[in-house]
């Protein structure tokens, strides 16, 4: 009887005390409108060089050096670059150029001495912040235009690969010229401190240049700040539209030819907010125009559809690009909005756009990402970027210490003479933190036992996984090494948590166990870690325990 009793209570089968949810990707990014507790895991709160892509996160490219010493004494880094793009097959005669404080440099060539083409006469350092157009007249000669706030415009010449300072406009003087733009088959020009705009007649490249003024259509005021060739399609087939700038955010809205035909028509005034401190705050590409201004990124589609700065700030999701991450650019624009080092361009080569701050003393540098496909945000952190272009379907950055690198590797400052060859370049740093969520069990207290991320890579990246609980948004603590070794592929409830790995025709999937400690009613993930090697965050298993409503 007593025995029969004791095999009873040793086969009868135990309550399970543990449960498992899975936190997948926020493949959908940062979206900082969201109230923090929205339980909404498609969403991260921050994510730190870890950025949205297909079938979960990516770890961003990391840069190597392509020329360096940019700098004859008085260089105060690479503060424009210039690609060109010839008419010639296998793209002969391509050439890219940076621009410094001290002149025009020649970066065409991977791990060659730059070669300083122009040497300007004002060497402040502000000087080289600029803007670029390519012309092609009926005739076929090829010119790229380069004009700056300080050392007015130049101009280089595809047949003779000569850059010179640009002479033979008649009526204003070239020194002054700060921007250039083609509207129209007309080169137009803004020049410093001035609401007037320039052009030339129709296919000239030298000549009369007739003003056109825009003072009196910038109601909040303000000088001309850039001007923008913008292609729309109004209902009746894509037409080239003229937008002008000021920079207190008026934008100023032209349909016509030019100013002399009966066809020119002002279609649209706007207002976008102050202008940062570049001549990069707007960027076409693809029939849009993005303008950045203390309000975000606003899109001129958008603005044309009657989105204006209220919604913009709002939680309407076609309200504009940057409506998910506004904040954060509003808030880096209240102290930095004056400073050189905001820029905005479509990067293709990455499939999104690419937004840039100014580097500030004693802090990372910090870039925005979007990737278009994904609809999504994240952020940089890092990147020594102080101008950037896409060349030859690459991306390029200028740095402060006068390189020009190229992001194309998986690890960071990649030297072209490396001290250790086998070490070259510094792992990748990222860092991620999911939303919060109850994990099914509503206002009660739960204990996260296990932590295991999925990741694909090539090689088993170094991380740290831990639980933040009640809206703790610290970042984890920094990698731990020796996380978990590579095994054999591995089966759901037979593997051990923390030496499975799933394979992956495209690369091999890590993941492995990590323990936390702490409670609490709400729970989100943060992680953070190195890579070194194409890496993508898949999701995490997270095993925990609950308890009652109060503690």
């Amino acid at each position: 009887m007593i025995g029969g009793l004791a095999g009873a209570g040793q086969g009868a089968t135990q309550r399970r005390s543990q449960q498992v949810i899975r936190y997948p990707a926020p493949v959908r990014g940062m979206d900082i409108r969201k109230a923090i507790g929205s339980e909404d895991l498609q969403y991260s709160i921050y994510n730190y060089n870890i950025a949205p892509y297909e079938y979960g996160l990516r770890v961003r490219s990391g840069y190597r050096e392509w020329e360096i010493n940019l700098d004859e004494g008085e260089g105060t880094g690479v503060h424009t670059l210039i690609p060109f793009i010839s008419s010639a097959s296998n793209s002969v005669g391509n050439a890219l150029f940076a621009v410094t404080n001290e002149g025009i440099w020649d970066v065409t060539t991977e791990g060659a001495a730059p070669t300083k083409r122009i040497t300007f006469s004002n060497t402040d350092t502000a000087a080289g912040y600029g803007t670029y157009s390519h012309y092609t007249t009926d005739a076929g000669t090829v010119i790229l235009y380069y004009a700056d706030s300080l050392n007015g415009l130049f101009r280089y010449d595809a047949a003779t690969q000569v850059w010179t300072q640009a002479t033979g406009i008649n009526h204003l003087d070239e020194l002054l010229i700060n921007s250039v733009v083609i509207f129209k088959q007309r080169i137009w020009f803004t020049t410093q401190n001035s609401t007037t705009a320039y052009y030339l007649n129709a296919g000239a490249i030298t000549g009369q240049a007739t003003a056109f003024y825009f003072g009196s259509k910038f109601k909040h005021g303000g000088n001309l700040r850039g001007l923008f060739n913008w292609s729309v399609d109004g209902g009746s087939g894509a037409d080239d539209q003229l937008v002008a700038v000021s920079g207190a955010g008026d934008v100023i809205v032209y349909k016509g030819s030019d100013p002399t035909e009966s066809d020119w028509d002002l279609v649209g005034t706007y207002y976008i907010g102050k202008i940062p401190n570049t001549s990069r705050f707007g960027s076409e590409h693809g029939g849009e125009l993005y303008l950045l201004s203390a309000y975000g990124l606003a899109s001129m589609n958008d603005i044309l559809k009657g989105v204006d700065t209220n919604v913009l700030l709002s939680d309407v999701d076609s309200a504009g690009m940057t409506v998910k991450i506004g904040g954060l650019i509003r808030d880096a624009m209240e102290t930095a909005i004056d400073i050189s080092g905001w820029a905005v361009s479509p990067v293709p080569s990455i499939g999104g756009v690419l937004i840039t701050a100014p580097i500030l003393d004693n802090s990372p540098p910090i870039q925005y990402y979007y990737n278009i496909a994904a609809d999504a945000w994240g952020l940089w952190r890092n990147v020594p970027i102080l101008s950037f272009e896409e060349f030859e379907d690459k991306l390029y950055i200028g740095t402060p210490d006068g390189r020009v690198c190229r992001m194309d590797v998986p690890v960071d400052n990649q030297k072209i003479n490396p001290i250790d060859p086998l070490a070259n370049g510094d792992s990748i740093n990222f860092s991620i933190l999911t939303a919060y969520s109850s994990m099914g069990v509503m206002g009660q207290y739960k204990r996260i036992k296990l932590i295991r991320p999925d990741f694909i890579s090539s090689l088993k990246p170094e991380y740290s996984s831990v639980a933040r609980y009640d809206y703790d948004t610290a970042e984890a603590t920094p990698f731990q090494l020796g996380t978990g070794t590579e095994a054999s592929a591995g089966l759901w409830d037979i593997s051990r948590w923390d030496s499975a790995v799933w394979g992956n025709e495209n690369g091999k999937a890590f993941n492995s166990v990590g323990g936390t400690w702490g409670y609490g009613r709400y729970v989100a993930i943060a992680t953070t870690g190195v890579s070194r090697t194409d890496t993508r965050l898949i999701g995490w298993d997270v095993m925990f325990d609950v308890g009652g409503t109060m503690l």
